[in-house]
This record gives structure tokens, C-alpha cells and sequence, in this order.
């Protein structure tokens, strides 16, 4: 009886793991389709690995893991680990099944082999993870008697009785309602799903160098409080008067929003397909909105360019062209595939593409939404690696932004140019671009913008040499840190003030600068940061021909080897360092080593 509760739990936690399987399994090519059909009916077998699954698909040609990779976004191992440790994050945050229990269902051999494998996930051990996860259940009000795996509502006769019956009291009534909601999610409309499961979250462009560190891959949605049935009445009414029967405004739309956030996500949904709004400018709000949150939650940028999207079904277009509701809504579905990029679901970006690009066929010629579409859709192509192709659209969003005079846009895309540049591992040739955009912003310029331009010019200065040009910005750039950055902006700014301070030759004071920023990403809990740090402090031992402090910093940094476990030559890249520095032969190829494989592991874990 135990054991098949225990299934059931499985079975709902996995629900969204195994929908994900079964659209990856439509969208890829025919050759690929018996692996992920395989994939989905044995996830959680122990002996499921990439030999079995080879040899049970009666697949002997090494490039299909290949070809799977490049058709899903991960190779088989990796893909097989996501959609595991997704039911994982579920089970742990909304079960009360033991650790060991929950390691079985999921067909690991042992508790330890789950522990190190959830650990390498997401950064954090299984019983953090349900600690924190239950913590924000509690501080943000979630309902926690009735565990939304362990007991349905319907499985009490007495609740289903009262339904029937029409007895229900209104508390009783709204979590019935967000029951019901978590079991038949609302269907995706015609023009494409207004969310798509698995975002990962993702450097943006225009933010490359001071990005938050990576969070775990596919990490459940942060829980939200629940409000009653008078709230969301209340709620209405206010909204109503809101809207009322003229033309809402800006202040009204800003109104209007604060209302809306005091519910969760479904709820406010729920709320805008009630309106009947008699202008955009709600619509307006909402998506510069999204790219704000975007920038502190992924998801939750995702959700309100979501939210943006449906203020177009309830508008009233007395009065609008077909034209002009058709560039509307190319222009939504242009944001919500930026904010989807952001979050890392590339599929879900695509799509909102290809959406955006249908409408604007069926809409006019508007250049700011043609621009906004090159350039968001260059920032896919540059997460995808395909730099040559972010060029061309780039290229197009500027002349695009040319033509609708707005230099302030294309500032933006010249930033985007130098991303590009530094990606491919040309700092020097990114810096006249950085240079020109900082020609074409001032203050009327988002702020975030011009700490992102900031910081990567003085980036670029440090990684070419220039290290005067780069201490010269330093104060302006830690001026809009504090107005517009958060607590890892800061960090990053002071590991790039250490890498200034040693080429400068003040070395006591970068050492301090370094191992602040080192500290302080361990803090944060991200390893592949504090490691990369780490390095830079070698290099600076090794300047000072510190060959002791170099081998008590490799031992030091033994703990973080588990951060890179799985990413095998970032892994062994660092063993490498570490018996080099035990040795006292470390050099500086063997360094550079070790930085780029810790470089692009942390690039793969962000994509």
C-alpha cells in the first residue's frame, strides 16, 4: 500500500518532466524519436544510462547523442539527469517523503549517488533545498496542510460530497479552485502556449558581464500565495473602477497593475481576462515590465510578457486597423520570446518568433518593431553560438532603428555587437563598439543599459591590458552599481577591481580586492565564479613568485572540484592545475587552460 502511494507521488510529481518528453519527442527528428520514446517509459529505471539506451533502441552510430544534443539542447545523460532532478525539486518541496525514499523512486542505486547528483544540479544539497523551498512556502502564506502530491482534495468523500452538494464554504471553495487549476492547467491558445516548461535562465546580451550567477537548471516555480475568493472580488470591483468606461491611461495602467500584484500569477490571468480595456497602454506597461522582472526573476519576466500578451484578447479594437493590432501583436509575442530567451527556454523563443514574424506580415512596416525583433532574435542566435548569423540581424536592427530615429536603440544594438565580439573571444575588438554606444547614451538611457555598457567596457579594458582606461571608469561604474545593480554586481565589480589593481602592480591591494570577491561568491553558492577567481589570485601569487601560497591555494580549492564533476574538461583542467601547483610547476599555459574550461562550463550551464 505504501509502495504504490508512493508511485503516485511519483507519478504527479514527474507529470511536467514527462509532458516535456512527449513535446521533444514531437518536435524531433524521426531517428531521434525511439530514444526519447524509450526515455519516457523507463526515466526512472535504475539501469537506464546511454549504453542501455543505445542498445535497446539498436542504435550503433556514435553522432545520434550528438544529433540529440543539438536537437534538445542537452546530450542523452545530461537530459535524462534534468528530467530527474526536476521531479526531484518537486518531490522535495512538496512531498514528506524521506530522502532515501525519494533517491529509490527516482532509480538511483543509493542515497549518496542521489545526493552528489542533485548536489551537482543545483548547487545545493537535497535537504537545503527542501529546507529553503518550505521556508518560502511559509513566508509567502502557501496553504501547507494539505501537500499538493501526498493528498488530493478529492480524495477526502466528505470535501467531494460538499462540492456536489453546493456546500462548500468560500475557503474551502478557492482551494478547491487552485486544485482544480493544478490539475487541468488552462490549454494553449491557437497563436502558440502562453508558457512553455523548462526555462533555464540565460545571460542576456546586453548583460553578459554582471548576470546573476546561474541558478539550478529547471528549478521548480517559486511558490505564491493564494488569495480568497472576496479578495479577487475586491480586486475586480477596484479594477473596474479602474477602467471604468473611458480610455485608461498611464497612471491608470500603473494602478491597475498594483492591484494586480498582490495575487499570484493564475490569479492575475484570471483577473486581465476580465477586463474590457479600451486602449494598449495597460498592454505598454506590462511588457517593459517584463523585462525589468526579467532581470531578477527569469520566470517571472516570462509570466507578465505572458500577461502583456492577453491584454491584446480583451482590447477593444473599435476603432484600430487590422494592421495595427496585428504589429501589437507581433510586438508582444517579440517581448515574450525575449523574456523566454532570458529564461533559457530557446524552443519557447523561437516559437514566439515565429509568431511575432507571422503577425508582422499581416500588420505594416514598423521599424521599431522590426528592430526589436532582429535584435532580440540575435540574442538567441548568440546563446545558440551562431555568431555569424547574430551579426547579420544585428546589422538589420540597426538599420531598422536608423531609419525610426531612435539612436538611444541603437546604443543597444552596439552593445549587443560587442557581446557578440567577446564571445567569440575578441575583447579588443569589442571595445569600439562599447566605445560609440557610450557616445550615444545619457541619462534618459535605462539605467541597467548603462551599467551593462559600463562594466563591459571596463572589462574589455582590463582583458586587453588598458588598465589605466579601465580604473579611469571604475567610479562611474560603481556609481550605477549602487543605483541600478544588485548584491552580485557588486561582487563582480570588485573581482574585476582586482584583476586592475595586479596588472597596475598594486598587488597587496588586489590580493584583498580578490579575495573579497572570492568569499563572497562562495557565499552565493557559486562554485565556478570562485574557482575562476581563484586562478586570477594564482596569477598574482605567481607574479610574486609565492610558489607556497600557490599550493596552499590549490588544496584550498579541492572543494570546488565537485561544482565541475560533471563537466569533464573543466574538471580536468583543474586537477591538472592542482598537481601542477602541488608539484610547483604550474605555467602559464596550463592556467589558461583551466580558465577557458572553466569559461565555457559555466557558458554550458547557463545555456
Amino acid at each position: 500500500m505504501l509502495a504504490g502511494h508512493n508511485h503516485r507521488i511519483l507519478e504527479a510529481a514527474a507529470d511536467e518532466s514527462i509532458e516535456r518528453i512527449r513535446q521533444d519527442h514531437g518536435r524531433a527528428p524521426q531517428r531521434l524519436k525511439p530514444l526519447l520514446a524509450y526515455i519516457e517509459e523507463h526515466l526512472f529505471d535504475p539501469s537506464l544510462d546511454v549504453n542501455q539506451l543505445k542498445r535497446n533502441c539498436g542504435v550503433r552510430d556514435n553522432s545520434v547523442p550528438i544529433q540529440f544534443h543539438s536537437a534538445v539542447g542537452r546530450p542523452p545523460h545530461g537530459y535524462i539527469e534534468d528530467r530527474r532532478m526536476e521531479t526531484a525539486c518537486k518531490m522535495l518541496s512538496d512531498s514528506n517523503l524521506k530522502i532515501w525514499q525519494i533517491s529509490e523512486l527516482l532509480g538511483y542505486s543509493s542515497i549518496q549517488v542521489f545526493s552528489r547528483a542533485f548536489s551537482r544540479w543545483s548547487g545545493q544539497r537535497p535537504t537545503a533545498y527542501r529546507k529553503k523551498a518550505r521556508k518560502r512556502k511559509e513566508e509567502t502564506g502557501v496553504v501547507t496542510e494539505e501537500p499538493m502530491l501526498e493528498e488530493s482534495l478529492f480524495a477526502k468523500t466528505e470535501t467531494l460530497r460538499k462540492a456536489l452538494a453546493g456546500e462548500l464554504s468560500l475557503d474551502e471553495a478557492s482551494r478547491l479552485i487552485r486544485r482544480l487549476r493544478q490539475m487541468y492547467p488552462e490549454p494553449d491558445s491557437e497563436e502558440g502556449p502562453s508558457m512553455v516548461s523548462g526555462y533555464a535562465p540565460i545571460i542576456p546580451p546586453l548583460e553578459q558581464s554582471i548576470a546573476p550567477p546561474p541558478q539550478p537548471r529547471n528549478q521548480a516555480p517559486r511558490a505564491e500565495s493564494q488569495s480568497t475568493g472576496a479578495d479577487l472580488w475586491e480586486t475586480k470591483t477596484r479594477i473596474e473602477v479602474l477602467v471604468g468606461g473611458d480610455e485608461i491611461d498611464d497612471k491608470d495602467s500603473e494602478q491597475i497593475w498594483a492591484e494586480l500584484q498582490r495575487h499570484s500569477w493564475a490569479e492575475q490571468s484570471m483577473l486581465v481576462r476580465d477586463l474590457r480595456l479600451t486602449s494598449p497602454a495597460l498592454f505598454h506597461l506590462l511588457r517593459t515590465r517584463s523585462r525589468l522582472l526579467g532581470r531578477e526573476d527569469p520566470r517571472r519576466g516570462v509570466q507578465v510578457a505572458d500577461l502583456a500578451l492577453k491584454t491584446l484578447d480583451v482590447l477593444d479594437t473599435t476603432g484600430m486597423t487590422d494592421a495595427q493590432m496585428a504589429n501589437l501583436k507581433a510586438q508582444s509575442w517579440a517581448w515574450l520570446a525575449s523574456a523566454r530567451c532570458l529564461a533559457g527556454d530557446l524552443r519557447g523563443a523561437e516559437q514566439g518568433f515565429s509568431n511575432a514574424e507571422r503577425f508582422l506580415q499581416m500588420g505594416g512596416h514598423d521599424d521599431v518593431i522590426l528592430g526589436d525583433i532582429a535584435l532580440f532574435k540575435a540574442s538567441l542566435r548568440r546563446d545558440q553560438r551562431h555568431f555569424e548569423e547574430a551579426w547579420g540581424l544585428l546589422d538589420d536592427a540597426a538599420e531598422h532603428y536608423r531609419r525610426a530615429e531612435r539612436p538611444d536603440l541603437i546604443g543597444t544594438v552596439l552593445i549587443a555587437k560587442a557581446t557578440v565580439k567577446y564571445e567569440e573571444g575578441d575583447a579588443s575588438e569589442a571595445i569600439p563598439h562599447l566605445e560609440e554606444a557610450r557616445d550615444l547614451t545619457d541619462d534618459d538611457t535605462d539605467g541597467f543599459i548603462r551599467l551593462s555598457l559600463y562594466h563591459n567596457l571596463v572589462t574589455a579594458y582590463a582583458e586587453t591590458g588598458r588598465y589605466s582606461q579601465a580604473l579611469e571608469l571604475l567610479p562611474r561604474t560603481r556609481q550605477l552599481s549602487a543605483q541600478y545593480g544588485r548584491g552580485y554586481h557588486r561582487i563582480r565589480l570588485r573581482w574585476l577591481e582586482g584583476i586592475i589593481l595586479r596588472g597596475r602592480g598594486q598587488f597587496e591591494q588586489a590580493e584583498q580586492a580578490l579575495i573579497e570577491a572570492r568569499e563572497a561568491f562562495t557565499t552565493i553558492d557559486d562554485m565556478i565564479s570562485a574557482a575562476l577567481v581563484c586562478l586570477d589570485i594564482a596569477a598574482l601569487y605567481l607574479r610574486q613568485n609565492r610558489y607556497d601560497d600557490v599550493e596552499r591555494l590549490s588544496t584550498s580549492m579541492v572543494p570546488l572540484f565537485s561544482a565541475v564533476q560533471q563537466h569533464r574538461d573543466a574538471y580536468v583542467a583543474l586537477q591538472l592545475f592542482y598537481r601542477a601547483a602541488q608539484e610547483r610547476n604550474v605555467t602559464s599555459v596550463i592556467m589558461d587552460k583551466a580558465r577557458r574550461a572553466l569559461q565555457q562550463t559555466q557558458r554550458r550551464s547557463l545555456s
